[in-house]
């Protein structure tokens, strides 16, 4: 589908949404954007989603490609705060 703007896009499919009871599953919030009257391009947009439960509004636009995925942080890099705080803590030498 053609796109205006990812945050057109995403503003449409949050108003579209805005009503809906999260989780919700795939045919859920398909029948909620018909009973909204979205227009035929957000239905299909909704159609093209996996067949899934979506936590949250963000989860539906992650799979809609107008978000960005959460980043992870890499296991074993990690800040130690206590550390870091008594280093700075120290006078020089």
């Amino acid at each position: 589908m053609y796109r205006k703007s990812p945050k057109a896009d995403t503003t449409r499919i949050g108003q579209v949404l805005a009503g809906c009871d999260f989780p919700a599953a795939k045919w859920q919030l398909i029948a909620h954007a018909e009973h909204y009257g979205a227009d035929a391009g957000t239905r299909a947009e909704l159609w093209s989603l996996p067949v899934t439960t979506y936590p949250d509004l963000a989860a539906v636009l992650t799979a809609l490609g107008l978000l960005a995925p959460p980043t992870r942080v890499r296991p074993g890099y990690r800040t130690q705060p206590g550390v870091q705080a008594a280093a700075r803590a120290r006078p020089p030498r």
